[in-house]
């Protein structure tokens, strides 16, 4: 086949149709969406015509066409996400927007390899600002798409790729047996999403990719600090060195801000520093990126940043044969630093930083999380995303361990001194049995490491300086929170540590891309990536079909909650879609959806018993869900006040308040 039309570049055109479709099904901002999708279908059409002309063919115009539009629903995303109250900051959005916009086309007629413009567009999607879990399966659906035309015609499969195949395998089969939920389904997408990104770049040369990797990221990084600093006038003035605590921004939680904060510093350090001649933007917006992490006075983030940092200085200065002293000599610095704070900083510094109350209280709450695990659920964990849940189980009762922080810090709005962090979220999601092959992961990753570090090539060397740094931040941030879980951190780790020489490992075979069993393989995932991009397209029309019809009936507030309009005289006489949602009942899965379908159907008297089985299906499918029990409690106060719906009202306020709802 031609290079135009070839097996590899039919899930293209597919993913472009799917991705213009969801702009048009986007209720929150029709107009502002429609706009959108024209405008990017228009700079298309004229990158594509230029390029054509200027004989420049090495990436493929629908690929083009799919980043575009990709990075564009994903700025309309972030935009109609936020908040009513960051309004202002929507304005940078499309900023935003616009300089990612001038580095696609940079990239693109600079006929540059199109795997960086693949890292480009995934580093954008994930942006801060525009984080929103609805995007986890269009960045999967961009992923899969693009893995086919990207992937090299043979990737070597090695013993670390095949312990992280058994790891998703594991995580697969803990989401389908245990307690399912529509944010188990987003952690699952992305964690696929962060997998085969993993496997797509590392198959390619550490060193073919390791600076325009590293400088896209870092420009992505620069661009995500630049617009997250551009809301502190909001709060000017204030002392420089002791501003006020910035909590949110387009109610984005302050740990989140901190984190990629100081992840950004650190790989915009390492590459100003590797790379002198990106320099002289780098470290300027490193050290941006650093005091944006100490604003918001994120502990965790600076404490990751340091010990990152001070491993990666070590390791540079220290000979290779030296390794384990160099271990040793930077724990007993770590150690003598925080020894020393504690005797030098005053006692209510001390108090605040070190609270020895604070500390009891996580162990109270991960004790909690074990026993619970322990006693329901031991070998699989209780599925991805599902530590609500703990609250629901039998034995869960007010007189155990942790069970009074548990309550506080569900209903704390997660400002409480938290229960996550990475290795009790994983033992409480994977179980015992996901949990060591957790653990195996990190183990062969360290060991990738230190081979790297110790070996005779003096790239692989400072590859494995940076790879090290890498592991030492994720680890030492996700001992005191849980940030790996969400895609604005996720991908950008999963990106950098793609440099680590997965060719160290054992090889277990060779993929090629032109064998049947691998024709077959595509066949079936080409099959599963229309079902899903069905089903996400025609859910999405349905959606937009109930909201549009319930506009003057309800209304979204800050942070995603619905409420009931109060409105004075008579409402419009609307025709409501009920025919629609009868006839595709079975293609609406999320518990928002379900419950907005309920509410619908409960307009026609007719449709009663519907209405009602469908948030009985949403409390089948999700049993924590405090949406689906709220508002089934509701239903049925309003049916009959003598009824049972306390059950389900009391089951409701057990878990995270911070959900949809439409009642007061």
């Amino acid at each position: 086949m031609s290079q135009v039309l070839n097996i590899k570049i039919l899930p293209l055109p597919l993913l472009a149709f799917v991705l213009s479709l969801l702009f048009f099904f986007d209720p929150s901002n029709p107009a502002l969406s429609r706009d959108s999708v024209v405008f990017a279908f228009f700079v298309w059409v004229i990158s594509a015509g230029i390029s054509f002309k200027k004989k420049n063919h090495r990436i493929h115009p629908l690929f083009l066409l799919v980043c575009l539009l990709l990075i564009g629903l994903s700025t309309i995303n972030g935009i109609n996400r936020a908040p009513v109250v960051y309004f202002p900051q929507k304005v940078n959005l499309k900023l935003l927007y616009g300089a990612s916009l001038c580095i696609i086309l940079i990239l693109y007629f600079k006929n540059v390899h199109p795997i960086f413009l693949f890292i480009h567009t995934v580093a954008f999607a994930c942006s801060t600002p525009l984080f929103s879990s609805i995007k986890s399966i269009p960045l999967l659906l961009f992923i899969v798409a693009s893995f086919f035309y990207l992937a090299p015609k043979r990737i070597v499969f090695s013993r670390m790729h095949g312990i992280v195949s058994l790891f998703f395998v594991l995580i697969s089969i803990s989401s389908l047996i245990s307690y399912k939920s529509q944010a188990a389904l987003m952690q699952l997408c992305l964690l696929l999403s962060g997998i085969l990104v993993f496997f797509l770049i590392s198959s390619y040369p550490s060193r073919f990719l390791k600076k325009g990797l590293l400088v896209i990221l870092c420009i992505n990084l620069l661009l995500n600090t630049i617009n997250l600093l551009s809301a502190v006038h909001l709060i000017w003035p204030f002392d420089f060195w002791k501003p006020p605590m910035f909590l949110t921004y387009a109610g984005f939680p302050v740990s989140a801000i901190g984190v990629i904060s100081a992840f950004s510093a650190l790989v915009a350090f390492y590459t100003a520093i590797q790379y002198r001649n990106h320099a002289w933007y780098l470290l300027p917006s490193g050290f941006l990126s650093l005091y944006l992490a100490f604003f918001n006075q994120s502990r965790a983030s600076l404490l990751a940043f340091t010990l990152g940092a001070l491993c990666m200085i070590l390791f540079r200065l220290s000979p290779k044969r030296y390794f384990f002293r160099t271990l040793i000599l930077s724990s007993l610095i770590v150690l003598s630093i925080a020894f020393g704070l504690i005797l030098l900083l005053p006692e209510e510094t001390v108090a605040r930083y070190f609270s020895p109350e604070t500390l009891f209280i996580r162990f109270s709450l991960w004790k909690f999380h074990f026993q619970s695990v322990l006693e329901n659920s031991p070998v699989f964990g209780i599925g991805l995303d599902a530590d609500s849940l703990l609250a629901h189980f039998p034995g869960s009762h007010p007189g155990m361990v942790g069970y009074e922080d548990f309550y506080r810090f569900l209903h704390s709005f997660r400002s409480y001194p938290q229960a996550h962090n990475l290795y009790v979220e994983a033992f409480t999601s994977f179980g015992i049995l996901g949990f060591f092959v957790f653990l195996g992961v990190a183990i062969i990753l360290s060991l990738l490491a230190y081979h790297m570090l110790v070996s005779k090539s003096k790239e692989t060397v400072r590859s494995g300086i940076f790879t090290s740094g890498i592991l030492v931040f994720v680890a030492a941030h996700e001992f005191f929170d849980f940030n790996l879980g969400e895609q604005h951190f996720f991908i950008p780790a999963a990106l950098c540590m793609s440099l680590i020489r997965v060719r160290m490992s054992s090889r277990l075979g060779t993929l090629k891309v032109g064998t049947a069993l691998f024709r077959i393989v595509y066949g079936l995932i080409l099959l599963l990536l229309g079902f899903l991009c069905f089903q996400l397209t025609w859910e999405q029309r349905l959606r937009n079909l109930i909201i549009v019809s319930t506009q003057n009936e309800i209304e979204l507030d800050n942070f995603s909650i619905y409420k009931e309009k109060q409105t004075i005289g008579k409402r419009k006489k609307i025709s409501y879609p009920t025919e629609e949602i009868v006839k595709n009942r079975i293609w609406i899965r999320s518990e928002e959806n379900l419950v907005l379908a309920s509410l619908v159907l409960r307009k026609d008297p007719k449709y009663q018993n519907l209405a009602e089985s469908l948030l009985d299906q949403c409390v089948q499918k999700y049993p924590y869900s405090s949406v689906c029990r709220k508002e089934r409690a509701e239903v049925l106060r309003k049916k009959d006040p003598k009824s049972d719906f306390q059950t389900d009202w009391t089951e409701g306020r057990k878990t995270d308040p911070f959900h949809i709802i439409f009642t007061e």
